[in-house]
């Protein structure tokens, strides 16, 4: 290629004035600085060869406009937040966004003049609350690094943090190495309420060698036991009882005479506690409370007959609630007596633990456990009427289940009326229904069922088919009494018998006819969807709904066949039993066209 003398003369000045002066020609610019940048570049020694680095490329833009558009952020906060408290104020507020990076960048910027260790806190309380536990003791370390002293606040959040942890095993560790170095240091020493939240990490996790470990030297005056310290370690121990009747973890396999023997030594333990904490509660030491007791009568519920015996008396000591279950007490087993069970001597008194919620559900358990039902009414009025404790859903249930275990329909009944409706679902009102069922030598029993039935239906949008069959399990089931009164006229008794199978059918066609309707008008959340999907998410409801329908219809094939009703009864029978069929076999036709 020939270039012109001229451009010669230009490129070579160029080229000697470093780049100094641009090349006139654009078409010469790009050879002349290719000669000069060869002739400029060094030889590569075997250690540089390969490709040219490629830093500048390898940047990207995008994230570097981020992060200069997040420093020039940062620095125009700092410039109006000078107080560490302001500081804290709008680091809470930037984490309340989802900003961490903001946040972290805001705090380290402003650690080189200030001590936020609030703010601090307020990132590591933040990355425990997403479950970065790696990322929170990362920011507990780098904040001492940056001379952020730590104060009580910042381990108590690490370990409450570690005791929520889905790591249990990892945060056991963690809590334990960080606990002993602030044990060990000189600035600021854990306090009772830094111990409690590392037991808790060691209860979560069901490290009990751990946990009495962090016991053994605990009786200092800054960490002297209270009433949450005992409450800790006895439920880590039911825990553990729980774990080997169950057979999980290092637990599974075991013969029955091995988990016997855990067991008790794990009841042992907690009786040497509860002696403990009874002699610092009598000499006044300690303050026992609610959580303490039902701790305590929870691992006696769990233990044998004579252990389970136990929890009245530790009712009665503790809160003074009256002993019901030995036909006599403090009440002399009245319900509306007053006496030292009573909320006066309760308020006199500040040594005893106040019964609320959680104690009327452990005296519950015991009643269940030791099959002492017929008590529990009083139990309940005690703790409803006379301590005035309002029964949460916990409460109802529990008390519902020992009523179900007494085979007491009338309670039931007088239970369910008594729920908030809010509390009521389907597996309530079954589990007051199957009490009916087993109060089959009630003759009240069909119309408690009646009762808890008609509650249902009244209440709820659409009957549980379940439920129904129940209802009519129980018409069909409590007949002995009916049976005992016409001993001498069969017929009557038959014709009784009929009249109540068709009393409970009646009442169930309506609702069940509601049921129905709701397969083929669906709610709102559904009218997106096709008609093949919405038969596909109501499989499952259709198929209850036709057990019932079939129970019906042999119910319905009783009363004809055996002539158990009259004339005008047996025809509408006949003409429902029609429609069910219906239902029926359009089902099943269903059924086995998707099946093929």
């Amino acid at each position: 290629m020939f270039v012109c003398k001229a451009c010669s003369k230009r490129g070579f000045a160029t080229t000697a004035w470093g780049g100094a002066r641009a090349l006139q020609h654009p078409r010469h610019a790009s050879l002349a600085v290719g000669a000069a940048s060869r002739r400029a570049a060094p030889p590569a020694s075997d250690a540089q060869a390969g490709p040219p680095a490629q830093a500048d490329e390898e940047v990207d833009p995008i994230a570097k406009r981020r992060a200069e558009k997040l420093e020039w952020v940062v620095k125009k906060h700092l410039q109006y937040l000078k107080d560490p408290l302001k500081i804290a104020e709008h680091v809470k507020a930037t984490l309340d966004k989802d900003k961490f990076d903001e946040a972290l960048l805001l705090t380290r910027n402003a650690s080189r003049d200030a001590l936020v260790t609030v703010s601090w806190n307020h990132l590591i309380d933040y990355q425990m609350k997403q479950q970065r536990l790696h990322g929170a003791i990362k920011l507990y370390n780098e904040m001492k690094k940056r001379a952020q002293f730590p104060d009580a606040r910042t381990y108590t959040i690490i370990f409450r943090g570690c005791a929520a942890s889905v790591h249990p095993k990892l945060a056991v560790s963690e809590a334990m190495r960080i606990y002993m170095g602030m044990a060990s240091s000189q600035r600021i020493q854990p306090s009772i309420i830094h111990l409690n939240a590392v037991l808790e990490v060691c209860n979560r996790a069901g490290d009990l060698e751990s946990m009495f470990t962090m016991l053994k030297n605990v009786n200092d005056k800054a960490r002297t036991p209270d009433s949450q310290t005992f409450t800790i370690v006895l439920n880590a121990l039911r825990h553990d009882i729980g774990s080997t009747q169950l057979g999980l973890g290092d637990r599974e396999g075991l013969g029955d005479k091995a988990k016997d023997q855990l067991r008790d030594g794990a009841l042992m333990k907690a009786k040497m506690i509860w002696e403990d904490v009874s002699t610092r509660w009598k000499d006044g030491r300690l303050v026992i409370d609610e959580n303490l007791v039902c701790a305590m009568g929870r691992i006696l519920v769990a233990g044998d007959s004579s252990d389970k015996g136990s929890v009245g008396p530790l009712l009665e000591e503790t809160m003074r609630i009256p002993r019901f279950d030995v036909g006599s007490g403090l009440l002399g087993g009245g319900e509306s007596q007053q006496g030292p069970g009573s909320t006066e001597v309760a308020k006199a008194d500040g040594r005893y633990a106040k019964a609320g919620n959680n104690a009327l559900s452990m005296a519950m358990e015991y009643l269940l456990a030791t099959k002492k039902t017929s008590v529990a009414p009083k139990y309940w009025h005690h703790f409803t009427s006379v301590l005035g404790v309002r029964p949460d859903k916990d409460n109802y249930i529990k008390y519902l289940r020992v009523i179900q275990k007494g085979r007491s329909s009338a309670k039931a009944a007088e239970v369910l009326r008594a729920m908030p409706a809010e509390i009521l679902a389907p597996y309530v009102y079954r589990m007051a229904l199957s009490t009916c069922i087993h109060d089959e030598l009630n003759p009240n029993a069909f119309t408690n069922a009646c009762t808890i039935y008609d509650v249902m239906v009244r209440l709820s949008r659409y009957p549980d088919p379940l439920c129904m069959r129940l209802f009519l399990q129980s018409a069909r089931g409590s007949v002995r009494h009916i049976y005992e009164k016409h001993d001498k006229d069969p017929e009557a008794a038959k014709l009784a018998v009929g009249q109540q199978i068709v009393s409970a059918l009646d009442r169930m066609w309506q609702p069940f006819r509601i049921l129905m309707s709701s397969f083929s008008y669906p709610t709102e959340q559904k009218r997106s969807q096709s008609p093949g999907q919405l038969w596909k998410l109501s499989e499952d409801a259709r198929s209850e709904a036709m057990a019932t329908a079939r129970r019906m219809i042999a119910a319905m094939d009783v009363v004809v066949g055996e002539a158990m009703a009259g004339p005008e009864e047996v025809k509408v029978l006949k003409g429902r039993r029609i429609v069910l069929n219906k239902l029926v076999e359009r089902y099943t036709t269903s059924l086995d066209s998707d099946a093929s």
